[in-house]
């Protein structure tokens, strides 16, 4: 009688060709040592009508591998003062707090509201989070042209029905390119496994030359329930290895 073992094809599959690994180095790839940039909301409620906000943004990127973002909104009056503070640990789950001026009042963002609208918007708060390895698995399904882009078709799949209720998605599939490893495209797919978002990634910028590190600047989100969409657009960005440590405080975002 001869016996078979069962090896997972994730152990054949060579670095470059690995799902979890190109997600990983997408990931990596995108963060930089520090930087100051300033961005423009677009919300398009699908009839014609479109509100505007505008953002100021900073992050740093710390020795432990932890990275924190703070976002302060400019205007429009009604929203300027709100801001929130990210910070992504390597391992664990993030932390979110947003301060909104009219209540004078910080609070943190629960796991249950990582897929919330943020500011009204087709971007969810899970959206702004850089995302944990371990949160998803993932398999290759296949290569395809975005534009003139070929990408690694990659599937994430939740790797417990309680992220999966904190994404608000049963998966999703990211389209990585193979030449720099910038996303150009994400479709989500919602609990009963139908699409029903769908974000384009453009306006690749190479952002720090000596490490090959790219940054997206122009992403457009759209609703495919509803024809809602938003875009959002990075008209400045520095990079900034010494952002003062002092933005990435609750005590900063209470002061805007």
């Amino acid at each position: 009688m001869k016996l078979f073992l069962l090896i997972p094809l994730a152990l054949f599959l060579s670095p470059q060709t690995n799902p979890r690994e190109i997600m990983i180095k997408s990931r990596d790839q995108a963060r930089v040592s520090g930087m100051e940039s300033r961005s423009v909301l677009e919300i398009h409620d699908g009839k014609g009508n479109t509100r505007v906000r505008e953002t100021s943004m900073a992050s740093k990127l710390y020795a432990d591998g932890t990275e924190k973002r703070v976002i302060v909104f400019l205007s429009p009056a009604d929203v300027k003062g709100t801001s929130m503070l990210i910070n992504d640990y390597p391992g664990k789950e993030d932390d979110m707090w947003i301060y909104m001026p009219a209540l004078r009042k910080t609070r943190k963002i629960v796991s249950s509201e990582k897929n919330k609208n943020f500011m009204g918007s087709e971007f969810t708060n899970a959206d702004l989070a850089t995302e944990n390895p371990d949160d998803f698995t993932y398999s290759l399904e296949g290569t395809e042209k975005i534009g003139d882009q070929t990408c690694w078709k990659i599937k994430l799949t939740p790797a417990t029905p309680a992220l999966a209720a904190e994404n608000g998605i049963s998966f999703k599939t990211t389209w990585i390119s193979q030449s720099d490893y910038v996303p150009r495209k994400t479709v989500f797919h919602g609990p009963d496994g139908t699409p029903v978002r769908e974000l384009l990634y453009s306006g690749i910028r190479l952002m720090d030359k000596a490490k090959n590190k790219y940054m997206v600047t122009h992403m457009e989100i759209k609703n495919l329930k509803n024809n809602r969409f938003s875009i959002m657009d990075m008209p400045e960005a520095v990079l900034n290895p010494q952002v003062k440590d002092e933005y990435f405080t609750l005590t900063f975002i209470e002061k805007q």
